[in-house]
């Protein structure tokens, strides 16, 4: 497959998270629960949840693992800067992404990994810290989605 026929399977996989993310947020924010005994007791607030934080995972996915080295190829960065451990940094010189963010959004995908089963507000902690690192993912990539050809 060429440059850009990866980058365009990249583009159309992240744009199918994306949008099924922004539906569940909407759905998320039509009904939110307030603690975690409200999200365990009505089924309606845990699909919405599970939506949201699957499609976090997958769109994480696809940008980390597809989307920033066919953006640095399509770009025509040279191959060094995609090989190496920095591709992020370069991107954020080109405005594409803030690291910091990045690095967060990954550490509230470990905390969200993590089971704390005597702990109802540690999860709940996690679940809003989950959906916040969603939103701001998808916009995230919503600005870097505007930037490329379609």
């Amino acid at each position: 497959m060429s440059r850009p026929d990866r980058l365009v399977a990249t583009l159309w996989e992240a744009d199918r998270h994306a949008a099924m993310l922004a539906a569940a947020l909407a759905e998320w924010d039509r009904a939110p629960a307030a603690d975690w005994d409200s999200l365990e007791a009505h089924c309606g607030h845990a699909r919405p949840v599970d939506q949201v934080l699957f499609g976090f995972l997958k769109l994480q996915d696809v940008i980390g693992e597809s989307l920033v080295p066919n953006t640095l190829a399509a770009l025509k960065e040279p191959l060094a800067a995609r090989a190496s451990h920095d591709p992020l940094d370069r991107l954020e010189q080109l405005g594409y992404l803030d690291v910091d963010a990045w690095l967060a959004w990954r550490e509230v995908r470990n905390r969200l990994a993590r089971e704390y089963p005597h702990h109802r507000e540690l999860r709940f902690a996690a679940l809003l810290a989950g959906i916040a690192a969603a939103r701001a993912l998808l916009g995230c990539y919503t600005q870097w989605r505007a930037r490329l050809a379609p």
